[in-house]
């Protein structure tokens, strides 16, 4: 079986790997790696995947804060009043709760 059917065959086979991607990212790694490493995934080693989980690890807590932080903002800018046409940012700002 080649690598690509192989990698058809699992993505069928297991539901939580149809999202699993054609080429993993290794991100810059000191002075173990001083440059980022695109890989098939065909190709990637045990350590390649766990490196590559420490970058979409920092990525999805990125997109996490960011998810939190707007969350925040609106719930702020809704309990001092806002209405959907007003800048998220002034309403909030009018907000004299807490934390």
């Amino acid at each position: 079986m080649t690598s690509s059917a192989a990698l058809t065959e699992i993505r069928k086979r297991h539901y939580a790997l149809e999202a699993l991607p054609d080429t993993i990212v290794i991100p810059v790694l000191g002075e173990i790696r001083r440059e980022q490493v695109v890989k098939p995934i065909e190709d990637a080693t045990l350590d390649d995947i766990a490196f590559a989980l420490l970058g979409v690890e920092a990525e999805f807590s990125a997109v996490g804060d960011r998810l939190h932080a707007l969350r925040k903002l609106y719930g702020l800018a809704r309990q001092a009043g806002g209405h959907g046409s007003e800048r998220a940012l002034d309403v909030a700002s009018r907000n004299t709760g807490g934390r």
